[in-house]
């Protein structure tokens, strides 16, 4: 049969199927983001360091940033816009992220096994810590699972149905991708190598779409594109300083030991999960092998392998040919088809009884991860005295930094100086919209022009601490403008410590210094 004009796998009494499977989809996700959301959300004092940096970002929604593109600042700049900052949101955001990214794989699933058993695989799938622990920051690579998901499920359906407008979405998707971290290439390489390794799509039809879906992404990546162009490539730059080289081939042979050995610790709660519910309690029946679930067809199986290896398997071959050491956090989106991947190899037929015990064994170890997680980086690390970016006083730093404003000008603060820490939880915890100028250079937030200084006046920061944050780099443009200010001072922050005890100690320290604005009225900062 032509897949062009193959129907729709989902159909009558198939499609019906999926229905009460959505009830079990939904429960996961709205809890997942409630439990893990919210668990940050209510116990964290402070945003972490990625998040941190796209409250400061998402002040202006640019074609690009230094570090990165420009997507999730602009996911943030409209989640602050209708909500407001708060230490909440990137934590929820981030979960919604996550869980997004998991439906779409579970709505890919259905494709080729049942509903439910594609219920268990998504269940798993939210075991990879990468999908939990790891869902404390609002960064470009979480951010970037439900682009990659929604691509990866367009392309599938794209490749079946035949339609244009799936293959339009599809580049969409890619596109989209592409625009929150030049990682998403990875996955998109994974699906054009399948593309050449199913001969039966070797067709005039699916030549037509590939170029429409190629036509659409070029679109998209168009004006980022050009604003590459125009900065001298930014990000890149920022990429190759801070990559670290690998120095020969036994170094290279232990970080690739190291990277793998991390992102078997990552799957360790899926593991768990997979032995627990698959374990064999007693000797199995011959005859149950009647029972067994067919083998995938080949078509399926190849797929379902391309896509689920692919992105860590490419991250692996990019490091040994680049030779730049593997960071673990870069196999963030290596495991969203993990589950699925694992229920496709396990012939047993799934029934209510797994589905239960699995459900039972998923949501007990969300629980126990959170409560652990978040107990440990803030009510522990406040009992034994350590300094974490979770138990870090934002607010307090946000009070004092208003005040100490209040008492030498009467004009709005405006405008902080300060690296990328202390600006995120200045704008976390502000009621008002202020604009941070990243380490005092105009090249990282170029919507603070060569006057805002002057004109709005800046509050100048200076982290002095060592402890979890560590204390800001050495910057002679922010040092510069200290020596501007016409008051300075120090605050002691009360960080894993009473106030007293943060005086007595030294601890927390945070050097300020005033600006005092020369004209108020003519402060401009887009």
């Amino acid at each position: 049969m032509s897949y062009t004009t193959m129907p729709a796998p989902l159909s009558g009494s198939a499609a019906s199927a999926v229905r009460p499977a959505w009830h079990g989809v939904l429960a996961l996700c709205v809890g997942q983001v409630l439990l893990w959301g919210f668990a940050f959300g209510l116990t964290y004092k402070a945003p972490e360091i990625d998040s941190a940096e796209q409250f400061i970002w998402s002040f202006s929604m640019e074609s690009g940033y230094w570090k990165h593109p420009p997507m999730p600042s602009w996911i943030m700049h409209w989640l602050l816009q209708v909500f407001g900052p708060s230490i909440a949101l990137p934590f929820v955001a981030t979960q919604v992220c996550v869980v997004v990214a998991l439906a779409l794989t579970w709505r890919l699933g259905c494709e080729f096994m049942s509903p439910q058993r594609s219920l268990i695989a998504m269940a798993m799938t939210s075991l990879v810590t990468y999908h939990n622990l790891g869902g404390d920051n609002f960064n470009h690579s979480l951010v970037e699972l439900p682009f990659q998901a929604a691509t990866v499920l367009f392309f599938y359906w794209a490749t079946r149905r035949g339609h244009l407008r799936l293959w339009a979405l599809t580049g969409l998707f890619a596109g989209l991708g592409m625009l929150v971290k030049y990682v998403a290439l990875l996955p998109i390489a994974g699906l054009v190598l399948y593309l050449l390794l199913d001969r039966r799509l070797h067709h005039r039809r699916t030549w037509q779409g590939l170029a429409l879906a190629t036509v659409v992404f070029v679109l998209v990546l168009t004006p980022h594109a050009i604003w590459l162009e125009r900065t001298n490539f930014l990000p890149f730059q920022y990429a190759h300083s801070v990559a670290q080289p690998m120095s020969g081939c036994l170094e290279g042979l232990r970080n690739l030991f190291e990277f793998g050995l991390m992102q078997f610790f990552r799957t360790l709660p899926l593991l768990a999960c997979l032995a627990y519910v698959f374990w064999p309690r007693k000797v199995p029946d011959p005859a149950a092998s009647a029972s067994l679930l067919p083998v995938l067809p080949a078509q399926e199986r190849l797929f379902l392998w391309v896509v689920a290896l692919s992105p860590l398997v490419l991250t692996t071959l990019y490091g040994i040919a680049s030779r730049t050491e593997l960071q673990s956090r870069w196999g963030t989106n290596a495991f969203l088809c993990s589950g699925l991947l694992v229920m496709a190899l396990v012939r047993r037929v799934d029934t209510p009884q797994m589905l239960r015990r699995v459900l039972v064994f998923v949501v007990a170890t969300h629980v126990v991860l959170s409560v652990g997680m978040t107990v440990s980086k803030t009510a522990l690390a406040d009992h034994l005295h350590r300094k974490t970016r979770a138990n870090f006083p934002g607010a307090v730093l946000a009070h004092n930094a208003m005040q100490v404003w209040k008492e030498h000008t009467d004009a709005p603060l405006r405008l902080v100086v300060s690296d990328i820490w202390l600006g995120g939880n200045i704008v976390a915890n502000s009621p008002q919209r202020v604009a941070v100028l990243i380490d005092g250079y105009q090249l990282r937030s170029p919507w603070v022009d060569a006057d805002a200084v002057r004109d709005c006046g800046a509050l100048v920061l200076d982290n002095q601490t060592t402890g979890a944050t560590g204390a800001s780099d050495n910057s002679p443009a922010l040092n510069a403008l200290m020596d501007e200010a016409s008051d300075t001072g120090v605050w002691n922050l009360p960080w894993a410590e009473s106030q007293q005890e943060a005086i007595s100690s030294a601890t927390g320290v945070v050097r300020w210094g005033i600006i005092e604005p020369a004209a108020p009225g003519a402060c401009k900062i887009r």
